[in-house]
């Protein structure tokens, strides 16, 4: 059964408009959040997750040691993500997370012969169920803590969740349409 996540993307209007242009630009790596993919916030814990985007893309421009924003002007770009309920690897639910649980337990022999020298976070089991044809995972949703400007400016550290994402493993296949919602200035 096909589902629909709605995704906003927050960064430099510069960026939207490229974007718009031509594609997303993946993030790769298995420290990142979800694993390798296009990011997006969606709803879940927040209920504005197109202000989650700005914040974002401010967090981003923000420069600590210049204390100073490196851009002035955001853009926002709101798609449709589109995906089979059985490539979707919800990490909000508890199925999602039994999931992952299962994937470390029976494959953590073959996770060890890696050699990397990565605790077991999710990025890098995500990316290692995908190599390993686990799983066809095609997009990722989870809850995660991310420091927005306010924090970052402030050095505020929590734990707790504060925004619901999803990462887009391959956004030319996932991805049916896209605008740009909003720009504003910092």
């Amino acid at each position: 059964m096909p589902i629909t996540l709605q995704g906003f993307h927050g960064t430099s209007y510069r960026n939207a408009k490229i974007i718009m242009h031509s594609s997303f630009n993946p993030s790769y790596g298995d420290e990142e959040w979800l694993g390798d993919g296009v990011y997006f916030f969606t709803k879940g814990l927040s209920n504005k997750p197109h202000k989650q985007a700005i914040e974002w893309a401010k967090a981003q421009s923000w420069c600590k040691k210049a204390k100073t924003y490196l851009y002035k002007r955001i853009g926002v770009i709101k798609c449709d993500i589109n995906v089979e309920e059985k490539n979707l690897l919800d990490l909000t639910t508890s199925d999602g997370v039994d999931l992952l649980n299962y994937i470390i337990e029976c494959h953590s022999k073959k996770i060890k012969e890696t050699g990397k020298k990565l605790s077991y976070i999710d990025g890098f089991v995500i990316n290692f169920a995908r190599s390993e044809n686990i799983l066809p995972i095609e997009v990722v949703k989870g809850n995660v803590y991310i420091k927005f400007s306010t924090e970052r400016i402030n050095d505020i550290r929590r734990r707790t969740s504060n925004c619901t994402i999803c990462a887009v493993n391959d956004p030319s296949k996932n991805i049916t349409s896209k605008s740009i919602e909003l720009t504003t200035t910092i």
